[in-house]
């Protein structure tokens, strides 16, 4: 089995590069049909979804969801040396076919935004190469993730750290009464605590910054790590708190929003960060319409339905 690792370098940077593009399903089932407002184009979750946390998983269709096992099964193993295979139908000899490169992208990054607690463990993935399509296009049909760290004591000690740096930064909050208190709690202490570091968008060697293990225990962060460290905290307390990728300013951008009294609140840990001079929480519990001042969720001209409701 011949890996393509090389072809897959530095994932998150390309992740943030071509993000509108990858990104268009996962966003659009994300928000519609994760929460019972699709079009007819998957199904519904159901109520475990908010049980297990896997937002993304239950809005990806059926051969998605492979990829996905395929990733979840990786991730157990991440310095096992073989791909796992993806079996999706066949090809026109009677092989197995393979899956665009492209929505893998989209399936791996819907893995890990439902999976912040992994964020210590890779921010990349390697695939092997089935070929083209019809259209030229590049297919794979084995993936695996690529781990951060380069042994598994490394990978042990990061999952060490990562675990009691969020134990402290929780035990400083305490036991505030409601969820919005405690999730107005971890907010400022976020804003207030980790370094936004802007250079880590585009330097390879920065790639903890995209993670939560960055966020909690280097305290610098760039917006998805910020995004994921936010989620992971609040679901500590089991509040719904999605990962929300889109843009502002015509560039690629990531924020939360979290549920907490019967309803969704959107709320941007990066903006308030740098503009953590200013004090207050600006950009703390607003209504969709006052997020889109800044923020868009619109992919190539297609927007996204919005706000989130219950089935």
């Amino acid at each position: 089995m011949k890996s393509d690792r090389g072809a897959t370098f530095a994932f998150m940077k390309r992740f943030q590069m071509m993000r509108p593009l990858l990104v268009l399903a996962c966003i659009g089932w994300l928000l519609c049909v994760g929460c019972g407002m699709a079009p007819g184009k998957a199904e519904s979750a159901s109520h475990e979804t908010v049980k297990d946390g896997e937002w993304f998983y239950h809005a990806f269709d059926d051969t998605q969801k492979k990829v996905y096992d395929a990733f979840r099964a990786s991730s157990e193993d991440p310095f096992g040396q073989a791909l796992i295979p993806l079996a999706i139908g066949k090809g026109e000899d009677g092989g197995e076919s393979g899956i665009p490169i492209a929505e893998i992208d989209t399936v791996y990054q819907g893995f890990l935004y439902d999976h912040p607690e992994l964020f210590w463990l890779a921010t990349t993935y390697s695939y092997q190469s089935a070929g083209l399509d019809a259209d030229g296009g590049e297919m794979a049909d084995a993936v695996a993730v690529i781990p951060i760290s380069e042994t598994p004591e490394a990978l042990a000690a990061h999952k060490e750290a990562f675990e009691a740096a969020a134990k402290e930064f929780l035990t400083g909050i305490g036991d505030p009464d409601s969820d919005r208190e405690y999730a107005k709690a971890v907010y400022e202490r976020m804003a207030g605590t980790i370094e936004y570091t802007g250079e880590a968008m585009y330097d390879d060697a920065m790639q903890m910054q995209h993670t939560a293990y960055g966020a909690l225990v280097e305290q610098k962060a760039v917006c998805d790590g910020f995004a994921l460290a936010y989620r992971y905290l609040l679901s500590q307390r089991g509040i719904p708190c999605l990962v929300v990728p889109g843009e502002s300013e015509g560039n690629p951008h990531t924020w939360n929003i979290a549920k907490w009294d019967g309803a969704w609140h959107e709320m941007d840990l990066t903006f308030d960060a740098s503009l953590r001079d200013a004090g207050g929480s600006q950009y703390f519990d607003l209504t969709t319409e006052e997020m889109q001042a800044d923020h868009q969720r619109e992919t190539n001209g297609i927007a996204v339905l919005i706000p989130i409701t219950d089935d």
